[in-house]
């Protein structure tokens, strides 16, 4: 099996950071960084380059995962799929506004992650 998609894991939880991972591998994705605040998001995206980010919205640090989102717009189209346990409208709404992304409400399932992560690779990028 040849893994050569990258992804990246943005989750202050353990467990559901390598339940992630595991569904990623089914998907054949490597993972280059499994992280849990989001000023490392925004330098290891920049320094691995990844196919996918898997981005929790709350997370340890200063900076939550939709301020990390928008930091790593600045250098990179990257695809993003949110996931969150704080699904409130303004957290949705400012997602949103996020080019490239997808939104899941915790608890997903591997079927609907990769879903949402074919949906994005899928996408034609501007």
């Amino acid at each position: 099996m040849d893994i050569s998609k990258k992804a990246i894991i943005v989750e202050d939880n353990l467990i559901l950071s390598l339940l992630y991972e595991n569904y990623l591998k089914e998907m054949v994705f490597k993972t280059v960084g499994e992280i849990s605040s989001g000023e490392k998001a925004v330098e290891l995206v920049q320094k691995y380059v990844p196919d996918i980010v898997i981005m929790d919205i709350m997370l340890e640090g200063k900076m939550d995962g939709i301020r990390a989102a928008e930091e790593i717009r600045k250098f990179s189209k990257a695809p993003i799929v949110f996931i969150t346990g704080n699904s409130d409208m303004v957290h949705l709404e400012k997602a949103k506004k996020i080019e490239n992304t997808k939104f899941l409400r915790k608890p997903i399932s591997e079927d609907k992650l990769k879903k949402a992560v074919d949906y994005l690779l899928s996408t034609p990028k501007v």
